[in-house]
């Protein structure tokens, strides 16, 4: 059985119920929306996945693999939200980051790296947790800044 829905980036798609993701808890900001599909529409060429709604054509976050731009990123096992969820009674989960593409200015493009998304594929469930135990940051920017602790504490308003 498929499912049909409109994206206001990819048009009508059609998909299988199986390639339904469950999000329970929802994404942060967007508590309502509890499914999902991971669309590559680079057909693998690209680092980048979209996660789009199903039930909101206008809802879609680009994800992508947090190991191909920080190769020593990693989860505490002992990490609460991962305790809550016993993960470690099941196979280990992928995990993705939200990718902030700033409009105004792409060369501020960042990855999240302190709420990852946490996708259990033999379930074809996915958790947005946020890290207690890390001190990761919420803005990782892909390409080198400015390195002024001035322009830093103007971005964040003086936090990170």
């Amino acid at each position: 059985m498929s499912i049909r829905f409109f994206s206001s980036r990819f048009g009508e798609l059609e998909v299988s119920e199986e390639k339904i993701i469950s999000v329970p808890e929802g994404i942060i900001g967007f508590p309502d929306y509890h499914r999902y599909v991971l669309l590559d529409p680079s057909g693998g060429t690209s680092s980048f996945l979209w996660l789009q709604a199903v039930d909101s054509p206008d809802l879609a976050f680009v994800i992508t693999d947090p190991l191909q731009f920080v190769p020593n990123y990693h989860i505490l096992a002992s990490e609460p939200a991962l305790e809550r969820l016993g993960a470690s009674s099941k196979p280990p989960p992928a995990l993705f980051v939200i990718v902030t593409v700033p409009a105004d200015n792409p060369d501020k493009t960042s990855i999240n790296l302190l709420a990852p998304l946490v996708y259990f594929a033999n379930e074809n469930v996915l958790y947005q947790i946020v890290l207690e135990k890390a001190d990761w940051p919420i803005r990782y920017y892909l390409l080198p800044q400015e390195s002024s602790e001035a322009s830093k504490a103007a971005e964040t308003g003086g936090m990170e």
